[in-house]
Order: C-alpha cells, then sequence, then structure tokens
C-alpha cells in the first residue's frame, strides 16, 4: 500500500515525504483520521474511492477549551501546518525547536463551559459507560484532537515511553522529559495577538511590566499541564512547570504591587504541583522540599485556600511515606485553614487525607468521623472548586476503599471501590488505575478470595497504566502482582504476568 501511495505522489507535490508502512498502519488504527489534501487524494486514486468519508477519513478537530483568561477558544488545526515530514518534525521537537501545543484533554463528562476566572471545565454528571477501559479509551479517542504537529508529538511520545521502559532506559525518559517540555511551553504565546505578544515579551525582559494578562497566561501553561499530567502522567510534565517556576520567580522581585500577591500564589502553585510531580515520579524529598516552598509563598501571599491545598498535599505525601501521624499533623492544620474559606469541596479534600492517614494509624473511630465529614461538606458544596477540581464523590468512595482495606475490612473495600469507579471522572486515569489496583487487592484479601475477578482488575490496571505512566502506580502494581504470586500457576494470572511483561510493568 505504501509503495502504491508513494508511486502515486512520485510527479506531485506533497508535503509530508513518502508514506511508509508505520504511517499506514496508524491509518488503519483511528491515530490519524485526517491525512493531508495529497494523501487523501492518493488514498482515493490508489482503492477507488469517490471520497475521503468511504475510507474512513473525516476531520474531527475542534475548538479548544477557553484559556484563563476567558479569551475565544483557538483552534488546532492552525498549528504547524508546515510542518514537514514526520521525521523532520520529530527532528525539530527533540532540538527543542518545535513550536506546537499539547491538546487539552477533556473528558465528554466535562461541559464546555468553565469555571469563572480558572478555566476548568464544569462537571455535568453525565453518565458514562460502567466498564472503566472502554471509558478511558472511549476519552483518549475523543480528546480534543491534535494538529498535525501535535499528532507527531503524541507519536514521539508513545515510541519513546514504550521503548524506554521495554530498554529500563531512564534517560531516554529524561530526553522525552525535555522534547515535552519543548512542546508544552510553547503554547505560552501561540494564541496572542501582536500587542499581547508585545506586552508578554516585554514583562519577560522587564518584570516591571507584569499584568494580570501576563500572569493569565503563565497560568494557563500550568493548567494545560495539569490535565495533562491527570490523563498521561508526570514525565512530560516536570521540566516544563519547573522552567515555569523559575521564570515566575524571577519576575517576582520586581514585580509590581498590585500583581504581587496573585504573582507569588502563582508561584507557589507551581511549586506545589512541582511537588505534586516529585511525589508521582516517586522523589518524596524533592516533593517535600517543594511542598515547603509553596507553602511559604502561600502564606506570604495571604492565600488561604492554596495554603490548605498544600498542606493536603503535605498530608498525603507524609501518610504515602509510611509517617501517619505527620500526615495527620498536616490534615488538621489543612483543615483549619479550609475552615477560613468558602471552598467546601476543599474543606471535604482535607477531611479525606485525614482519614487515609488515620486509617494507616489504625483509628476506626476518628477515620469514620472524618469520612463522614468529607461527604457532609462535598454534598453541600454548590460550585467547583478553583483548588481541587479533581475532588468528587467518586474520589471520596476510592479513599473509603482505601481506608477500610488499612482498618482490615477487604470485603467492604471491594464494594466501594467498585462505586468510586463507577464515577470518578474518566480524565483522572491515574485515580482510576489506582482504585482498580485496590480493588484487585481487597478481592484478594476477601473473606473468600476471588483470584479471577482480582487478576483481572489488576490487568485492568496494568492497560490504564499503559495511558499514565506514574512511578508510583507502577511501583504499586508490582506489589499487587507479587500478592497474586501465590496463584501464580491459575491461567488467569499467568495471562495477567503476560500482560505486566508486555507493558514492561515487572
Amino acid at each position: 500500500m505504501a509503495d502504491a501511495i508513494n508511486e502515486y505522489l512520485a510527479d506531485k507535490s506533497s508535503p509530508d515525504g513518502p508514506i511508509d508502512r508505520n504511517q499506514i498502519g496508524r491509518l488503519e488504527r483511528g491515530l490519524n483520521r485526517w491525512p493531508r489534501a495529497p494523501r487523501r487524494a492518493a488514498f482515493r486514486a490508489v482503492l477507488g474511492a469517490g471520497t475521503d468519508a468511504e475510507l474512513g477519513f473525516y476531520n474531527i478537530r475542534r475548538p479548544r477549551m477557553p484559556a484563563a483568561t476567558g479569551a475565544e477558544p483557538v483552534t488546532a488545526v492552525r498549528r504547524n501546518e508546515d510542518a514537514g515530514s514526520a521525521v523532520a518534525a520529530r527532528g525539530r521537537l527533540i532540538s527543542g525547536k518545535a513550536g506546537i501545543g499539547l491538546p487539552v484533554l477533556q473528558s465528554a463528562a466535562w461541559s464546555s463551559s468553565t469555571v469563572p476566572s480558572t478555566g476548568m471545565p464544569a462537571y455535568t454528571g453525565q453518565v458514562e459507560p460502567p466498564d472503566v477501559l472502554t471509558r478511558v479509551d472511549q476519552f483518549i479517542a475523543d480528546s480534543a484532537p491534535p494538529s498535525a504537529g501535535e499528532v507527531d508529538y503524541q507519536h514521539l511520545v508513545r515510541d519513546l515511553i514504550e521503548w524506554a521502559c521495554r530498554m529500563h532506559r531512564r534517560d531516554i525518559l529524561q530526553w522525552l522529559s525535555w522534547a515535552a517540555a519543548s512542546a508544552a511551553a510553547a503554547p505560552i504565546l501561540d494564541d496572542l495577538d501582536a500587542d499581547e505578544r508585545e506586552r508578554t515579551l516585554g514583562a519577560l525582559v522587564t518584570p516591571s511590566r507584569v499584568d494580570d494578562t501576563v500572569i493569565d497566561h503563565i497560568d494557563a501553561v500550568l493548567w494545560r499541564c495539569m490535565r495533562q499530567d491527570d490523563t498521561l502522567g508526570p514525565q512530560a510534565a516536570l521540566d516544563t512547570v519547573l522552567a515555569q517556576r523559575g521564570l515566575v520567580g524571577t519576575l517576582l522581585p520586581q514585580a509590581p504591587a498590585a500583581v504581587r500577591d496573585r504573582l507569588l500564589s502563582l508561584y507557589a502553585n507551581l511549586s506545589r504541583f512541582a511537588g505534586w510531580l516529585a511525589f508521582d515520579l516517586n522523589n518524596y524529598d524533592a516533593a517535600s522540599t517543594y511542598y515547603e516552598s509553596a507553602r511559604a509563598a502561600a502564606h506570604d501571599a495571604q492565600n488561604t485556600e492554596l495554603g490548605a491545598f498544600v498542606l493536603c498535599n503535605m498530608s498525603h505525601l507524609a501518610s504515602w511515606r509510611g509517617q501517619p501521624r505527620i500526615g495527620v499533623d498536616h490534615a488538621l492544620a489543612a483543615q483549619g485553614w479550609a475552615a477560613q474559606t468558602s471552598d467546601l469541596s476543599l474543606r471535604a479534600y482535607a477531611f479525606d487525607v485525614a482519614a487515609r492517614a488515620l486509617a494507616m494509624d489504625g483509628q476506626h473511630t476518628a477515620v469514620m468521623r472524618s469520612l463522614e465529614q468529607a461527604r457532609t461538606a462535598l454534598e453541600q458544596a454548590q460550585k467547583p472548586s478553583t483548588w481541587v477540581y479533581f475532588f468528587s464523590l467518586g474520589q471520596l468512595h476510592s479513599t473509603e476503599s482505601i481506608c477500610h482495606l488499612h482498618l482490615g475490612d477487604a470485603d467492604r473495600a471491594a464494594r466501594i471501590a467498585e462505586d468510586a469507579l463507577a464515577t470518578i471522572n474518566t480524565s483522572f486515569v491515574r485515580n482510576l488505575a489506582m482504585t482498580t489496583l485496590r480493588l484487585g487487592i481487597a478481592r484478594l484479601r476477601a473473606t473468600k478470595p476471588d483470584i479471577a475477578q482480582a487478576a483481572k482488575a489488576i490487568g485492568d490496571a496494568a492497560r490504564l497504566a499503559a495511558h499514565n505512566r506514574s512511578a508510583r502506580l507502577v511501583e504499586r502494581l508490582q506489589r499487587g502482582w507479587r500478592e497474586l504470586e501465590p496463584w501464580h500457576n491459575e491461567p488467569e494470572v499467568k495471562d495477567i504476568r503476560e500482560q505486566l511483561v508486555a507493558y514492561g510493568l515487572t
């Protein structure tokens, strides 16, 4: 097929160069549904089709979500129209010269309307397919489609991740991170008109010119990185976030007084998110350092909500490190600050992280009280939270399953994990994977262990880990496999072993 297409295009002008078998395969798998006009014409001629639709080609591009400034959405279709061949585009990515942007991932259950001043999608409560893998696959397929350059970027990311994990090459994962930083940082100026671009560039050169619009654009890049991490994991976001944090740090000393607190809050949130990414990459010491920096900056800016959120993150980190009482300390401090705000979802999340720490410490009564307080606050929340946008009833159910597993009630943990999987928003792939894995562990530890269903859940979590390469998730999957080992001769368990090997998770 590739030879036939190239023969047809030999005497015609085509900006993409020759096609190869890999690109044919991507078209067959639906990874690219809209090749450029010359190639579409070649396919029609070679295959005798009258229209693009007969071949399954259709343009699925649609507008992006508005940025935090409230500006009109911009379409991805105009990016990198002159990208040239796939090889050349990838070369520019690796060299750091690419000018492409990452797609904003948005689940069908999140409306196109946004929370004022944040650009965050509002949750509509739309019912999703019950099967987690089907939901995630559908979400990935339906996410805001990328431009020609972004498609090439995604192929690069996928190929490098698969190769690096198969070869256990940490240096290649770092290389991928640098390439992603180039791609993700570029949009900071892409969508500005001439006056706005001049204003932003001027602020970078002369920090005293920083204003709300400049801060809005930097904040929009942070938001994009956060949503990418929710779905795809931390590896590709960390360097971009650190670069943005360094940029804001250089702007702070000479920033005008009118915007200093807002810029300081942005610096705090960049530090907080850098801490989260380090945490998810199992670099706990770095995470702790970034969190402490974020807490100090948030309090300096008198941003009570952000200060409470950082303390919640610190509680989560301490509990994960096996320090539940330190986790309780941070959670209680977070509750105190959150109580001074009107953000009921943030209050609920402070109770949620407290419940996890208390469960690890074996305090059953306190756990149940914290979970009930979290549920009450969450049910009373009338609007989405600016900060804990990810926290929902489904995520609370997931925490309940964690708590019951720590407290020794695996049967109840499994039942509640199933409820969580039915209600967690599909764009939070890591959360779905962690909860699916926990469901498998709970089924193994149940009064009557269900090995087949436990193995299936762990296998599903491994499939989800192929989308989101969280180091914490991979580590937990490896622990899950060790719990399955006593049943290694069971057919279902053998199948899971093969899956984990195929995904590079063992």
